[in-house]
């Protein structure tokens, strides 16, 4: 991964500029606020497409894109 260098960077971005890899848990900070770009997946043979909902992402709609504080 490109960000952490920890995990296996496994996922493109189609909409962001530069050949940037990163892995499932960076991808979702780097996208928080660009949930609509166009990731691919690498599957040991091809990128295929994949998207944040895929990788866990979960939209927030209030709270600056972070989770309600008062969730309980």
């Amino acid at each position: 991964c490109n960000d952490c260098g920890e995990g296996e960077g496994l996922i493109r971005c189609l909409s962001c500029s530069g050949t940037r890899a990163w892995c499932p848990s960076c991808v979702l900070k780097a996208h928080q606020h660009n949930p609509f770009h166009n990731l691919q997946l690498w599957n040991g043979r091809f990128y295929e497409t994949t998207t944040l909902q895929a990788q866990g992402y979960i939209m927030y709609l209030g709270h600056g894109g972070e989770p309600c504080p008062n969730l309980s």
